[in-house]
């Protein structure tokens, strides 16, 4: 249970996961824009997948101090994010610029839903794997929490919106905000048990 490695040290592959898909939805909303042309989106995708190199380089310089479960879900989170960041532009290519339609429109569109869907499956098998019983319970809490805000704010808004009084917002939001709620939950075991659970 006890965390040997030096915390000042210590590669976040989580951390550099999400800035690799912060980015990579950067330049998807500057190329959509017209801010920038296609030449110079394939360019800037360099970015986030050089974040995501160095996610895949920070989990195995430090593997050793993380548990087997810990390990097994980082590499799975990477592997998911870069699937997630190839369907998505794949999926704006081909429909947004190039107007497929029918059913090979549906199953381009699938697939980022899918591996971002996929974020979740993978928490849940981190929380079955882990065989130190605190962290299990740091995971369940922070899923705990996260389920807590992104279930509110979809039942509120959907009410809202149901009577008009919002705009619509698309469905895939909502376990966008799970996954941010799973940082915050985080925080909420750094500050109450002193580890932020997977990013230890």
């Amino acid at each position: 249970m006890t965390d040997t490695a030096d915390p000042a040290r210590k590669p976040r592959p989580v951390l550099w996961a999400v800035s690799s898909v912060l980015s990579a939805l950067g330049v998807l909303g500057l190329w959509k824009s017209g801010a920038i042309e296609d030449a110079q989106a394939y360019i800037l995708a360099v970015i986030p997948l050089g974040l995501m190199i160095t996610a895949f380089v920070g989990k195995y310089r430090k593997g050793n101090a993380r548990s087997a479960a810990s390990r097994r879900y980082l590499g799975r989170i990477a592997l998911l994010m870069v699937f997630y960041l190839a369907t998505l532009f794949l999926a704006e290519y081909l429909i947004e610029d190039r107007g497929v339609t029918g059913a090979p429109a549906a199953l381009v569109a699938f697939l980022p839903g899918l591996s971002f869907a996929g974020v979740i499956w993978v928490f849940g098998g981190l929380i079955v794997e882990e065989q130190d019983e605190f962290f299990r319970m740091l995971y369940v809490r922070q899923g705990l929490i996260a389920t807590g805000i992104s279930f509110t704010l979809a039942a509120i808004w959907g009410f809202l919106e149901t009577y008009h009084v919002v705009e619509h917002v698309a469905a895939f939001w909502w376990p966008t905000i799970w996954c941010f709620g799973i940082g915050i939950g985080a925080v909420a075991n750094k500050v109450t048990y002193g580890t932020y659970g997977e990013c230890r």
